[in-house]
């Protein structure tokens, strides 16, 4: 098994409402947790070349806004060649958000009303959170008895696209598809009428729409099964053998699943350390830019007035590159050192039967390149402080 994993990119571009860091915070974790890279897309505009390298794209509920002719074809072709793509819209559709999601999803059968879902009776509390219990026999809809779509909007659906899911006979309007899907080329789509269904504290608060986003981003990814599901997270349900000459050491699945999300985590955590290091380098240059100003204006003053100021009112760039430098010398050998132990645990798991061979591979496959990856900027690193001194 490749140590590589999926990338889905959530789209940030159409001002949606669905937010990776906020909405769908949760969602995000979960599928983190089910060995899936998830990142927010920022890039303006959508091109073929910088999507390529998502397996899925995902588009929570774009407001006041719209794609270009061009993004629309982007995406087309990107589903074509085998990408999964996921569009979630809210009550009212393309006409009450002002988006154009139907021009993206219409090539594929399917495209947003001009409606709002009410349930009397069917429902968590409110009339606009009703339960969807009329499901079809899919993949998707696999070990889901009902999924609570709240404040969505209905489907209209051609022969070439699949219902599977429609609301209720107690609901307004009856009997209308609310979740579809379609297959194009090599890739495939769905489309929902509620970007809330996956909304952390809304839809996501219900067992039932974790085990349809797991299933939902399992089948865009044409994957057999789906990861783990949400209700099964934290159960010893199955055990593996791993028959040696010494005998035979069962292994918790739990305990593989667990190891493999801390093994992810590593990487998680990498890249949100990249984003806040880059965010923190740009408010440096920030200051370095105001120190030179400064430095230039008391330079002025001290030749036009003959003021006295000090020379040295900061530390110099070069001496702030060296303790920066430095402390990302620590923190690298400190993250090395863990990854290092973590390599040993799973290195002395495999040797004792008490591992697979694929989990083994997988994950020493994964820990291997992010020791490389550590290691060379830590050298780096030292060479950049090195050339600082002389």
């Amino acid at each position: 098994m490749s140590g590589r994993r999926m990338l889905i990119y959530f789209d940030q571009t159409q001002n949606e409402r669905g937010r990776l860091d906020t909405t769908y915070s949760e969602l995000r974790q979960l599928l983190r947790d089910n060995d899936y890279d998830v990142e927010a897309y920022t890039d303006f505009m959508l091109l073929p070349k910088e999507i390529k390298s998502a397996g899925i794209m995902v588009f929570g509920c774009p407001n006041s806004s719209k794609l270009r002719k061009a993004e629309i074809a982007a995406l087309k072709e990107f589903v074509k060649e085998g990408g999964g793509l996921m569009l979630l819209s809210h009550s009212g559709g393309d006409r009450g958000l002002m988006n154009n999601m139907s021009d993206v999803s219409k090539p594929f059968g399917i495209t947003f009303e001009n409606t709002a879902i009410k349930d009397d009776k069917h429902n968590d509390g409110l009339p606009t959170m009703p339960f969807i219990r009329d499901l079809e026999d899919h993949a998707i809809m696999e070990e889901i008895d009902e999924i609570l779509l709240p404040s969505g909007c209905t489907l209209e659906v051609e022969s070439k696209a699949e219902v599977l899911a429609k609301t209720g006979g107690t609901a307004d309007p009856p009997s209308r598809p609310v979740i579809a899907v379609a297959e194009h080329g090599k890739g495939r789509v769905i489309c929902i009428g509620s970007y809330e269904v996956f909304r952390r504290g809304g839809g996501f608060k219900k067992e039932g729409n974790k085990t349809f986003a797991l299933n939902a981003f399992s089948w865009l990814n044409r994957m057999r099964s789906a990861p783990q599901r949400a209700e099964d997270r934290t159960k010893n349900d199955s055990l593996q053998e791993d028959k040696r000459d010494s005998g035979s050491a069962a292994v918790s699945e739990e305990f593989e699943n667990t190891l493999r999300r801390l093994v992810n985590a590593v990487f998680d955590l990498q890249k949100d350390i990249e984003t806040a290091t880059e965010k923190v380098e740009r408010v440096e240059n920030n200051i370095d830019a105001l120190r030179n100003q400064f430095q230039d204006f008391a330079q002025k003053t001290q030749d036009q007035l003959g003021v006295i100021i000090p020379a040295k009112q900061f530390k110099t760039e070069d001496e702030n590159r060296a303790a920066d430098l430095e402390a990302d010398i620590k923190s690298l050998n400190a993250e090395l050192k863990s990854v290092k132990q973590l390599q040993d645990h799973i290195e002395d798991r495999h040797s004792s039967g008490a591992m697979p061979r694929d989990a083994y591979e997988e994950q020493a496959e994964k820990l291997a390149e992010r020791v490389k990856s550590l290691e060379k900027r830590t050298k780096e690193k030292k060479k950049e402080l090195e050339d600082l001194a002389k």
